[in-house]
């Protein structure tokens, strides 16, 4: 079982513009379903808002500091640690690996438990207002991670030029 945050980002570290992605880049979402189908993925309330209900073929949580808020689709928790504590016995134990989904905020708690960051960059830069955390002109600069592989692609379904990037922590090695 490994902790992976998965995302794509622009250049200058944008993930999102308001609650909307800022391109659309086909073969980057098949990439994140066929990645999470059948995996647990942790997300804060606003990714949740923003997707309108829980991913399917996937167990999903949700991290909130409204102890009240609850939905029907997903496990609630109060904190990013909580969320793991629970959820990664049941993990190991369904040989799934539990990949962090976002926003930024549940992006920047999860960076001292993950064991790899999934990252499609993108060669164009996008205006924004949700920002990938360490991630400055066009690179990750995580303290304890080093690029383990990178996959260019290109495909006729987009303009932008992008590579997917696989960062994995040295402490898991």
């Amino acid at each position: 079982m490994k902790i992976i945050a998965i995302a794509a980002v622009g250049r200058n570290g944008v993930i999102g513009k308001g609650s909307e992605l800022p391109w659309n880049i086909p073969e980057d979402m098949k990439f994140f379903r066929e990645s999470t189908r059948g995996q647990v993925v942790i997300m804060g309330r606003k990714t949740y808002d923003s997707l309108g209900k829980a991913l399917p073929a996937r167990r999903n949580a949700v991290i909130t500091r409204n102890s009240s808020w609850s939905v029907p689709d997903a496990e609630v928790y109060s904190e990013l640690s909580s969320a793991l504590t629970a959820l990664a016995p049941v993990a190991k134990g369904e040989n799934k690996d539990l990949f962090v989904i976002g926003g930024a905020e549940i992006y920047a708690l999860s960076l001292p438990f993950l064991d790899e960051v999934w990252l499609t960059e993108i060669d164009a830069e996008f205006d924004g207002d949700v920002f990938f955390p360490l991630y400055r002109e066009g690179r990750f600069e995580a303290p304890g991670f080093a690029r383990a592989s990178v996959r260019e692609q290109t495909d006729s379904s987009s303009p932008f030029r992008y590579r997917f990037c696989v960062y994995q922590s040295h402490s898991s090695k």
